[in-house]
């Protein structure tokens, strides 16, 4: 037997008209006013809480540039990790789906740009492979939940 999946509000009438989407594994932690499951802050959603993680790691690999990179890939890196959580709050903040949607979005591009650099990084030897391997697991594995969580909200 199946259980009904949980369903969150976001409180926005540019939702579906019952108020409720599904978010599944998206959000780790749920507030509960009134007995509902309602989403009350963006630092809920697992991806956020990854992305916040993904910063920290970017932050002690991009320490080990070298310092001619500091105003070059460093900052880069750095500035396109912190873009990931940074857009799921900013979507969230604006309060309506699309909005989300988009900074969803914006999110997983920045996540690839992340990927992309932390690759020129390795390829340079500034890094070895092995040291960004967690980090292109942790990208990998935000990225396909910023797809999941994007396509839940289409869906509705």
């Amino acid at each position: 037997m199946s259980e009904e999946p949980v369903r969150y509000s976001l409180k926005d009438q540019d939702w579906d008209p019952t108020g409720y989407f599904e978010i599944g594994e998206a959000v780790s932690q749920v507030s509960e006013p009134e007995g509902k499951g309602y989403v009350s802050h963006f630092r809920d959603f697992r991806v956020w809480q990854q992305g916040i993680d993904l910063v920290d790691r970017v932050y002690e690999l991009s320490a080990r540039f070298p310092k001619e990179e500091h105003y070059g890939l460093t900052t880069q890196v750095r500035r396109a990790s912190v873009s990931v959580p940074s857009n799921i709050a900013e979507g969230w903040g604006r309060n309506k789906r699309g909005y989300l949607l988009l900074g969803l979005s914006y999110a997983r591009g920045s996540a690839h740009e992340v990927e992309t650099q932390l690759e020129i990084a390795a390829r340079r030897g500034w890094v070895e492979r092995k040291d960004i391997e967690p980090a292109m697991n942790m990208l990998n594995v935000l990225s396909s939940g910023l797809l999941r969580f994007m396509n839940s909200l289409e869906k509705r």
